[in-house]
C-alpha cells in the first residue's frame, strides 16, 4: 500500500507565520514603551514643581517696619458740660488799702522723657494726641448706647466682585476672585485661591452684619484643598437666659476645637479683616495712610481668638497684568514669637481702596500671591 507525504507548502507561508508572532510581540512592547514614557514624564513635571516649590525661602527678608506708639482704644463718650461757677459773696475790703498784685503762676518744667517709665510714656501720649490709631467703637454712643450704624471712621465699600491673577510660590496659577456683597445691613465675603494640579483650591467665607463696629461676622468658612470645611461661629449676647434674666456672655467655638472662647468686641474674621480695613481707609484716607499707623483687631481663626496688628508700611507701587497700581502696603505684625505666619495686602484710593494684592506665607513657606486684575462693581 503506498503512503502519501504531505505536499510541502509554499515557503512564502512559513515566513509569514513566523513573522506575525515577532510583529505582535514588537506592537506589544512598543505600546509597553509609550505608557512607561507617559509615567516617566509625569514623574518629572511633579519633581519640578515640588523642586521649585521648595525654592521659597524662609523665613523671608523682613519689612522694613516703622517703630510706633500703640495706643489703646477708650470709648468714645460725650464730652461733659462744664459746672456753672457758683457766685461767691464779696468779702467786704477797706478803701483805705490797695488790693495786692497776684502772684505768678510758676511754670512746670518739661517732664524728662528719657526718665519716664514706659507706662507714663503711653498716658502722656494719649493726653497729648485724641488719634489712638485704633477705631473701635464706630457708633459714638459709648458701651451705655444703643447700636448705631457706622459713624464717620468707617465707610462700608458697595458690593464688587474683584479678579485675581494668583501665584504659588512665584508660579503663574488659575485666578482667584473675591466676591463682596452688601445691602447696607448684611454682608456676605468669599475668596477662592485654586491649587496647582489635582490639589483643589483655597476657600474662605465670611458672613455678618453691619454693627457700630464695622463688619461683624456671625460665620467664617475655611476649605483648604478637598478636606472638610472648619468652621467658626460668633455668639453674640441678644437673648436673656431664662433663668436669671441676664444676658448670656458673647462667645465663639469652632467645629476644629471643642473650645468656647469669649468674645471681644470688634472681632474679625481671618478674611473679614481686610473688607474691614478698606471700610477704615473709605471713612478716614488720611489718618489710614499715616506713616506707622498701627491698628488693632481681635481676630477669630479656625481654632483660637488673638490680637493681631496691622501696621502702615507706606505707599509702594505694584505691578499687575495690567500695569502699574499705586497702593498703600499693610502687613501684620507677628502675633506672638513662634508665629511664623505672613500676611500683607496692598489698599488702593484709585480703586476705592478694595485690596489691589494679597500675600500669604504659610509656617512651611509656601507663600499665596494675588495679584489685582479687574474688577466688577465698587
Amino acid at each position: 500500500m503506498d503512503t502519501l507525504h504531505p505536499t510541502p507548502r509554499n515557503p512564502d507561508e512559513l515566513n509569514t507565520d513566523r513573522v506575525q508572532p515577532r510583529r505582535r510581540r514588537f506592537y506589544r512592547l512598543g505600546r509597553f514603551g509609550l505608557v512607561l514614557l507617559a509615567v516617566l514624564v509625569l514623574h518629572i513635571i511633579a519633581v519640578v514643581w515640588i523642586a521649585r516649590s521648595r525654592q521659597v525661602t524662609w523665613p523671608p527678608a523682613p519689612e522694613q517696619i516703622i517703630p510706633t506708639l500703640l495706643l489703646h482704644p477708650e470709648p468714645v463718650q460725650p464730652p461733659t458740660p462744664p459746672a456753672a461757677p457758683k457766685a461767691r459773696p464779696a468779702s467786704p475790703r477797706p478803701r483805705s488799702q490797695t488790693p495786692p498784685a497776684p502772684a505768678p503762676t510758676p511754670t512746670p518744667p518739661a517732664p524728662d522723657l528719657a526718665s519716664m517709665d514706659p507706662s507714663e510714656f503711653t498716658s502722656a501720649g494719649a493726653q497729648a494726641s485724641g488719634d489712638t490709631g485704633v477705631v473701635k467703637d464706630l457708633s459714638g454712643e459709648g458701651p451705655s448706647g444703643p447700636p448705631a450704624p457706622p459713624g464717620d471712621a468707617f465707610s462700608l465699600p458697595p458690593s464688587a466682585t474683584l479678579r485675581y491673577a494668583t501665584y504659588v510660590n512665584g508660579v503663574r496659577n488659575e485666578d482667584g476672585v473675591i466676591r463682596w456683597a452688601t445691602d447696607g445691613k448684611t454682608y456676605t465675603l468669599a475668596v477662592e485661591i485654586p491649587l496647582p494640579l489635582f490639589f483643589g483650591k483655597l476657600a474662605f467665607r465670611s458672613a455678618g452684619v453691619v454693627g457700630p463696629y464695622g463688619l461683624t461676622p456671625t460665620r467664617y468658612e475655611e476649605v483648604r484643598g478637598r478636606r472638610q470645611p472648619d468652621v467658626t461661629t460668633f455668639h453674640y449676647a441678644t437673648d436673656p437666659i431664662p433663668a436669671s434674666g441676664a444676658q448670656s456672655a458673647p462667645t465663639v467655638t469652632f467645629t476644629r476645637s471643642p473650645a468656647v472662647l469669649p468674645l471681644p468686641e470688634g472681632t474679625q474674621d481671618r478674611f473679614s479683616v481686610f473688607l474691614q480695613l478698606t471700610g477704615l481707609a473709605r471713612g478716614g484716607p488720611e489718618r489710614i495712610a499715616s506713616p506707622g499707623l498701627t491698628l488693632e483687631f481681635p481676630i477669630a481663626d479656625t481654632d483660637s481668638v488673638e490680637v493681631a496688628r496691622v501696621q502702615h508700611v507706606g505707599e509702594e507701587t505694584i505691578d499687575t497684568p495690567n500695569g502699574t497700581i499705586r497702593a498703600q502696603h499693610f502687613i501684620r505684625l507677628p502675633r506672638r514669637a513662634d508665629d511664623k505666619r505672613r500676611v500683607e495686602i496692598w489698599l488702593s484710593a484709585d480703586h476705592g481702596w478694595l485690596p489691589v494684592r494679597l500675600r500669604q506665607t504659610e509656617p512651611n513657606g509656601m507663600q499665596f500671591d494675588l495679584v489685582y486684575q479687574s474688577q466688577e462693581g465698587g
